[in-house]
């Protein structure tokens, strides 16, 4: 299934995801792209959970040693938002609460991916602060995805647009 920030590889950007990284930890998959040591402390990190301090401060050194990046799923809290350096940009792709729940619910049904209608993730809980601090220190970048698929390559060369504008 693709997703913007997969698409974003095609731009040139690398691209990491929070919670493919975890689940690879989990099953004691280690990518030979990815530091040993980041994939164990990712793999200790409870599941659920904002990752502690010192596995997010290996996570962005691991993303600073790419020209251009994605860190998909990051920063999730204030506390990580004050830890990227000020020239990094946060995306911030916004659905229709309807649109997200579609995809969330068909997610459940295919995958080992946990999600209960209703129920909030300690993520979740905290993407409001993230984008109220990233929009008010001009970090933002709003990415609208209405939940075409045919569009994803569209959003994200958009995206890209905005980054270089």
């Amino acid at each position: 299934m693709p997703t913007i920030c997969k698409a974003l590889q095609e731009h040139g950007y690398k691209h990491i995801s929070v919670g493919t990284l975890k689940r690879l930890a989990n099953n004691n998959q280690f990518p030979s792209d990815v530091p040993y040591s980041l994939m164990l402390m990712i793999k200790r990190a409870p599941a659920g959970q904002l990752l502690p301090d010192d596995t997010a401060a290996k996570l962005i050194a691991h993303a600073r040693s790419f020209r251009n990046c994605v860190i998909d799923g990051f920063p999730a809290s204030g506390r990580h938002l004050d830890m990227l350096p000020e020239d990094c940009v946060i995306g911030y792709v916004w659905a229709p609460k309807s649109v997200l729940q579609d995809r969330l619910t068909s997610r459940a049904e295919v995958s080992v991916r946990k999600w209960t209608p209703g129920l909030k993730s300690e993520r979740e809980v905290h993407l409001a602060e993230v984008a109220l601090r990233a929009r008010n220190m001009r970090r933002v970048v709003f990415i609208e995805n209405n939940g075409e698929r045919s569009q994803i390559g569209n959003i994200a060369g958009n995206f890209v647009a905005k980054l270089m504008a």
